[in-house]
């Protein structure tokens, strides 16, 4: 009896694993999608290549300044970071795309219908310097390859 039950166990831990392992697969094959960035004196704008379902952008900079921020809309607008001085600021946007829904297995607490999901995220990177709080210049780098992440929405 004890070493049917750790046979079911392997075999669990087995297909588990290749499921877990498909989505990984899929994630390789993913390719990373250019963000390109423009800017004018109070914003700066990203224009994706196709659709995501969400963005994160994160600013740091001078005084241990910090703020991020989750939106639809993939642009920066200056004048509401409320910067503390003029400077040089590093940004990050990471653009969120939801592959594949899945239930919450585990029971740990969540309710019954908790969702789980396969992201895919674009990183891109810069910084931009202000002065009198107007983006006057900026850079960008594009992540070479795409990220994934297993977690609720």
């Amino acid at each position: 009896m004890y070493s049917k039950q750790i046979l079911l166990f392997s075999c669990a831990i087995a297909c588990g694993s290749a499921l877990a392992n498909a989505e990984i697969i899929k994630l390789q094959q993913a390719k990373s999608e250019r963000i390109d960035v423009t800017k004018s004196s109070n914003h700066i704008d990203f224009t994706p290549q196709k659709h995501y379902d969400k963005y994160i952008i994160s600013v740091s900079g001078p005084d241990g300044f910090s703020k991020s921020f989750e939106t639809d809309t993939p642009t920066l607008d200056i004048s509401t970071l409320n910067l503390p001085v003029d400077g040089t600021f590093n940004y990050q946007i990471k653009a969120v795309s939801y592959l594949k829904e899945i239930k919450d297995t585990m029971n740990n607490g969540r309710s019954d219908d908790a969702r789980g999901y396969f992201s895919k995220i674009d990183v891109q990177n810069g910084k931009f310097t202000t002065e009198n709080f107007s983006v006057k210049t900026f850079e960008s780098t594009n992540e070479k390859s795409p990220k994934l992440t297993l977690g609720l929405k």
